[in-house]
Order: structure tokens, then C-alpha cells, then sequence
């Protein structure tokens, strides 16, 4: 029996495949947002067109998207898997609920709570090693053991079949059991949330050098380059970053200032592991020019927001910072 629910995905990224193929595994029905015909882009993806009269569906779930406001009939229902704005599940998460405040994990969050789970090939069954009870849709990091082990209270590192502390999303059939979640979903959850915080070692169960390798592997499959063009690259960012002028966003606040810059392959990357935030220029789809404002602490995307926009006439402003961006747009 067909489900009575949507998802409606947003602009194509990694994440997003991820949480298409993930979608699909568990047979949920997917469409892609548009607007006038086309997939929607960055630019847009907050303006979709409405997919009007879908036979027998009754619930909307918009994963990084939306649309105008419209009256629905009374028997629809729409519900929002965001991290970009304020009001969105996900945004003002810290480093250390990344999970939760990432698209990906929100996802698998509703997957739990709907049962769904068990449809993926992950490891299932497990159980905490403290007898913490694990509701539908949690997500918990620890030590886990399976339920064929046949041991109560299980200790961490007493199953020398486990790798170590890992994440789990609960399910409905079991108040101490979840599964496992894919260690490359938690990275890149991790990556998509809050990069800058990821590679300082903020995010539990991220270790930064695992994650760097992973991110320069699945960056030069995606490109169709190899891995030590993509390192390459990297570093001749992090070089660009060292030689760049200050910017000052406030009163002892400084940035790195890239504007004089043309497009540097690998910035925001380098800029993460140098823990440099970084003012830059970027013409958007729809041929607006930004500034955007990346890998800050909390303090440089306040001062970001509050000072040197209105200071400079960007409008349109945006951020988060506690998942530290920002930016703004030209006044044309």
C-alpha cells in the first residue's frame, strides 16, 4: 500500500543524494522541489512551486525547501527537515548535536520514529551498554552491543566484535534496541552541519583525520579527480588564506578578506582546517552577488550580522552562529 506522505527534496548536494537513497531504501515516495519546471537551485529553493493535487497524499515533508504561503485543504499536513533557518529543527544546533541538527539526521530521526529503518541494510538490534532507553527517532552515541549477545549491561569494549563508540537512531519495536548508524552518514552530517567544528574535534564521534580522508576521497570521486589533486588544492587555499589582508568585522573581531580573490578551489575546506573564517564574493545563480562570511566563531558571524553588514548595505541577511556562516546580498 502506497504511503500517504511526500518528501519534497531540495537543490542537489551530497547530502541531499544521500538522504534521496536513504528515502528510497526505506520506500518512501520522493519528488524533487521546482520552481518553473526546474529543479530548484540554492537561490531558490525557498520559493518552490506547490505539487498541487498528488493523488493520496495527505503530508508534505519539505527537506531543505519550501514554497510561498498557501491555505491547504484541511486534511494536508506539512511538516519542514531544515538547518539554514531560524524556526528550522535544526538551526542554533551546537557542534555536539550535529546529528540532530543536520538534514541527514533529522531524516533519519522521522525514519525511526515511523519504523522504517529496518527496511536499510544497517546493523540492528543493538543495545546500550547502560540500559538507557532508547525512544523511536533518538539519536545516541556510545557503546552498543547486539541482542544475540545475550548479555545484560553490556560494557564497552566487552564484544570484541565492537568497533568502539558509535552512533544509533532508536525504533518503535523496542524500547532499548536501535541501529547502527553508518559512520559516513554521521560524517558527513557532521561536514554539512558544521564543518570548522568537525575538524577542531567538536563533534562526537567525528575524528577529525578520518573525516579529512574521507571528504578528500568522496570530493575527488564527485569531481573526477584524484585524491592528491584534491590535497593539492586544499593547500594552495590554505597558502591564499595565510597571505590575504584583514578584514576588521568589529571592535577586535578580524577576518581573512578573499573579495579580491577569484574563485579558489577548495576555500571553505582550507579555511576549516586552518580555522580561519573568511569573507568572500559570490555571484549566485540567478546573477546576484553575495558576500558570505564562513568558518567564524559565534563572535565573528554576530559581528558579521550586526556590524560590517549594515556597515557595508548588504541586505538580505542570513547566519547561524553556532554553525558559524553568514552572508548577505549587494544592494543592485
Amino acid at each position: 500500500m502506497a504511503s500517504d506522505r511526500l518528501w519534497i527534496l531540495g537543490a542537489s548536494d551530497p547530502e541531499m543524494v544521500e538522504i534521496e537513497a536513504l528515502l528510497r531504501e526505506c520506500g518512501e515516495r520522493v519528488e524533487y522541489a521546482t520552481r518553473q519546471g526546474r529543479r530548484v537551485t540554492p537561490g531558490d529553493m525557498y520559493r518552490a512551486d506547490l505539487p498541487l493535487c498528488v493523488p493520496g497524499v495527505t503530508e508534505y515533508v519539505w527537506v531543505e525547501c519550501d514554497h510561498d504561503p498557501v491555505v491547504h485543504p484541511a486534511e494536508v499536513t506539512e511538516s519542514h527537515i531544515d538547518h539554514h533557518r531560524p524556526g528550522d529543527p535544526g538551526f542554533g544546533r551546537p557542534p555536539a548535536e550535529f546529528l540532530a541538527g543536520s538534514s541527514i539526521g533529522q531524516v533519519i530521526q522521522q525514519l525511526g520514529i515511523l519504523d522504517l529503518i529496518h527496511r536499510t541494510g544497517w546493523i540492528g538490534g543493538v543495545e546500550t551498554g547502560i540500559g538507557e532507553t532508547l525512544t523511536e527517532g533518538a539519536l545516541a552515541y556510545g557503546c552498543w552491543g547486539t541482542e544475540t549477545d545475550g548479555v545484560d549491561g553490556l560494557e564497552c569494549g566487552s564484544d570484541p566484535n565492537a568497533n568502539g563508540p558509535e552512533w544509533v537512531v532508536g525504533c518503535s519495536w523496542g524500547c532499548h534496541r536501535g541501529y547502527v548508524i553508518p559512520p559516513r552518514l554521521v560524517m558527513l552530517a557532521a561536514a554539512d552541519h558544521c564543518l570548522a567544528a568537525a575538524y577542531r574535534g567538536e563533534c562526537p564521534g567525528v575524528d577529525p583525520d578520518t573525516l579529512l580522508r574521507w571528504r578528500v576521497e568522496t570530493r575527488a570521486a564527485h569531481q573526477g579527480r584524484t585524491a592528491e589533486q584534491i590535497r593539492a588544492a586544499i593547500d594552495r587555499a590554505r597558502e591564499a588564506l595565510r597571505r590575504a589582508p584583514i578584514e576588521q568585522l568589529g571592535p577586535g573581531v578580524a577576518v581573512r578578506d578573499m573579495r579580491q580573490d577569484d574563485v579558489i578551489p577548495e576555500l571553505p575546506e582550507a579555511s576549516c582546517l586552518e580555522g580561519m573564517c573568511f569573507l568572500s564574493t559570490v555571484t549566485v545563480s540567478d546573477g546576484k552577488k553575495k558576500v558570505v562570511c564562513q568558518s567564524g566563531s559565534p563572535g565573528q558571524i554576530q559581528a558579521f550580522l550586526e556590524t560590517w553588514a549594515p556597515a557595508h548595505g548588504l541586505v538580505d541577511t542570513y547566519g547561524d552562529p553556532a554553525r558559524g556562516f553568514a552572508g548577505g546580498y549587494l544592494a543592485t
